[in-house]
């Protein structure tokens, strides 16, 4: 889950820098311009722009599935154990108009003692009353990272 963090938050960033080059594109004169009529300076503003731009779509993109991933090799090769909800909050993504949200948990393993763990889950609308606080889980968690991923009523 850090890496898809991590990925999501250097998505905004590169994204938030794409603009900056594109201020060099104030001093043109208007009109239609040839690529070889353009200054150099602007025309390494417009690719360093583009290289920005392709960044921030592979990161911003490819970060819900790496995260997706995750989960699974969680749900495939993980443990299972009960996890109560201690706190939800909002990520501030929607998809579907079903948010996707990040849940603070205790997990309590049968064989080991109870660790906190962080994970997010797309719940739908009508599943939101389903996750509040205090509410016991189901989970799976990497007993080496300690990485958490929730099971659908489909999985038990």
């Amino acid at each position: 889950m850090k890496l898809s963090k991590t990925m999501r938050k250097l998505g905004w960033w590169t994204f938030a820098l794409i603009w900056i080059p594109f201020l060099s594109l104030i001093s043109l004169p208007p009109g239609d311009h040839a690529w070889p009529e353009l200054p150099l300076f602007t025309r390494y503003c417009l690719g360093v722009s583009g290289v920005l731009g392709v960044t921030s779509t592979l990161l911003l993109v490819g970060a819900p599935i790496v995260s997706a991933i995750h989960n699974q090799t969680i749900l495939i090769n993980g443990l299972p154990a009960q996890a109560t909800i201690l706190k939800m909050s909002d990520t501030g993504t929607t998809i579907n108009d079903d948010p996707v949200v990040r849940l603070l948990l205790e997990v309590q393993p049968p064989d080991r003692s109870p660790f906190q763990a962080e994970t997010e889950r797309l719940i739908s609308r009508l599943e939101i009353s389903q996750f509040q606080r205090g509410t016991v889980v189901q989970v799976k968690y990497d007993p080496d990272t300690r990485a958490v991923a929730l099971l659908d009523d489909a999985d038990f």
